[in-house]
């Protein structure tokens, strides 16, 4: 049994092929579909109610939650990262992994997650992914897109093609989590790409708190979760198979020259 939470605001669009997407999953258990909107409500309801009307006993259940923000809040990590939280604590499996609404799984990626979970015993698990731009050709630019200054960028993705993380002219990334005592490691997994046992996130959960250098190296929520899991010496394996498709374009990757600090 397994919740897949997904977080949205502004892009009902986007999140109809989202929704399309989780019906498309292989699994073969119960799956439920809890999404989390984040102060939007009036743009939703439609959809929400749209899918109620659509619901059929054969398929896989679609859970609405409306968020409403406090004031001060803005997007980024520390108001996704509390959203998270609140969704797994909603959630009622034994499993829970989380889908972005820009981003696309194949069918076989939960099946393959589970099979990987129950091989290797691990309470979190994770994929690799493909990365593409948002008309969905494949990036294949030798700069990591995750960094807002372009020597940086250039740096980092000279660091990870020597992991073999990047490999030129492939569009793969080959996500890894390497042992808190391992030297020159590499720690690098996309919130999209795991599937966890709920009962450890409600142990380690999502940092809710960030600061100027979390701002300024670009750490969100995904990075901050899996220091807390290596740092925990939580087992961890990968499934070594790219089933996330990942789109550029969201607040961690593009960046505003104009935005003042702290605003993602």
């Amino acid at each position: 049994m397994i919740t897949l939470v997904t977080v949205t605001r502004n892009r009902p669009d986007l999140l109809r092929r989202c929704l399309r997407n989780v019906q498309e999953q292989d699994f073969a258990g119960s799956l439920t579909h809890l999404v989390v909107v984040d102060d939007d409500a009036e743009r939703y309801r439609p959809l929400a109610e749209e899918t109620a009307r659509a619901a059929r006993p054969d398929k896989r259940s679609v859970v609405w939650h409306f968020s409403t923000r406090r004031p001060g809040d803005r997007s980024g990590p520390p108001v996704l990262a509390r959203l998270r939280n609140a969704s797994v604590r909603l959630a009622e499996t034994p499993l829970v992994g989380f889908l972005d609404d820009d981003n696309t799984l194949e069918p076989h990626h939960l099946s393959s997650l589970v099979r990987c979970m129950r091989m290797t015993g691990s309470p979190a698990v994770h994929s690799q992914r493909r990365l593409v731009h948002v008309d969905g050709r494949p990036y294949l630019e030798k700069v990591s897109p995750w960094k807002r200054n372009i020597t940086e960028a250039e740096a980092r993705y000279t660091e990870l093609a020597r992991h073999c993380v990047y490999v030129p002219g492939s569009n793969v990334i080959r996500d890894q989590v390497h042992p808190r005592d391992q030297a020159d490691r590499i720690q690098m997994v996309d919130t999209s790409e795991w599937l966890f046992e709920r009962a450890l996130l409600l142990t380690i959960p999502f940092t809710e708190d960030y600061d100027h250098e979390d701002w300024h190296n670009v750490t969100g929520e995904d990075n901050k979760l899996l220091a807390s899991l290596v740092a925990a010496d939580v087992p961890i394996a990968s499934t070594h198979m790219p089933t996330l498709s990942y789109t550029l374009g969201g607040f961690s990757n593009a960046f505003n020259e104009q935005a003042t600090e702290g605003t993602w």
